[in-house]
């Protein structure tokens, strides 16, 4: 799935959420350490090791302990967790078995035909984390679920450029097949050298962008100001994106990593926006 995997341990260089966390206070930060830790779980459910069968079980029964956090009864230290936060922060089951939906596409191999089909995966898998985190943050209306959704769109869309050879060593090939079409690529021939690699992958960031832009319109100045944690996430994906569209070719090579430096300067540059857009209205 790919796209909100922090380690168990420790957030720390493990995740391009970690600095936007620190911007929380303490109390709903470690209530999206849970959420988080939830999305890691259900990962690894699909990306970890074991049988199509034995994963199937595995997830049968996440999806019974999370039933089971909403009916008071959660029986393991991760859903005990989430229990606790329910009543605080009126937490909401939809959204959290949006991911689980999407992490049973990923038992087996995954191929979409057209944008469409990817476009509802990831509405699932980044969409439901978004939504589950408004709902911390305190917001629930219509405006923040657009953009929370369409801002969940524009950070899959990135990791699955990011992450395309990785993916496919999976069985996974989440661009749509039109689209190889669309560029004479073949996805099992393709090599470092080909010349129609730079432009797919500028079709798959511009794309993206326009989901960036569709959530930003969602909200005003203001509204933003509001959600400095998800507006430094945005920053630093903005930072990943603008890494890959200048160098497509290193996603072939390898996973295209962001520097601590730069998560940082992001997610400064996003609090410093966040502070002048309140500042202006105030």
């Amino acid at each position: 799935m790919g796209l909100m995997k922090p380690q168990p341990q420790s957030l720390e260089n493990k995740t391009s959420f970690y600095y936007p966390f620190l911007l929380l206070p303490r109390e709903k930060r470690e209530a999206m350490e849970v959420l988080y830790r939830f999305c890691w779980e259900a990962d690894e459910i699909a990306d970890g090791p074991g049988t199509p069968a034995g994963k199937r079980r595995k997830l049968l029964k996440f999806k019974k302990n999370l039933q089971g956090a909403f009916q008071g009864r959660a029986g393991e230290g991760l859903f005990q967790k989430l229990q606790s936060l329910i009543p605080v922060f009126g937490l909401t089951k939809g959204p959290l078995m949006r991911i689980l939906e999407g992490v049973e596409r990923d038992l087996k191999p995954l191929h979409f035909r057209k944008f469409h089909e990817l476009h509802q995966y990831a509405l699932k898998v980044a969409g439901g984390p978004g939504i589950a985190s408004m709902e911390i943050f305190g917001f629930r209306d219509r405006a923040h679920i657009n953009y929370a959704e369409n801002l969940g769109v524009f950070l899959q869309l990135v990791n699955i450029t990011r992450d395309y050879r990785e993916d496919a060593a999976l069985g996974r090939s989440y661009f749509p097949r039109e689209d190889f079409r669309r560029f004479h690529l073949n996805p099992g021939l393709l090599g470092e050298n080909d010349s129609q690699w730079r432009p797919f992958v500028d079709f798959q960031l511009t794309r993206a962008w326009s989901f960036l832009k569709k959530s930003r319109r969602s909200l005003s100045l203001l509204q933003r100001s509001q959600i400095p944690t998800a507006e430094a996430i945005a920053a630093v994906y903005v930072k990943l994106f603008q890494k890959l569209k200048a160098n497509p070719y290193l996603i072939l090579k390898g996973r295209t990593t962001l520097s601590k430096a730069d998560k940082l300067l992001s997610v400064l540059g996003a609090t410093g926006r966040c502070l002048s857009w309140k500042w202006s209205k105030d």
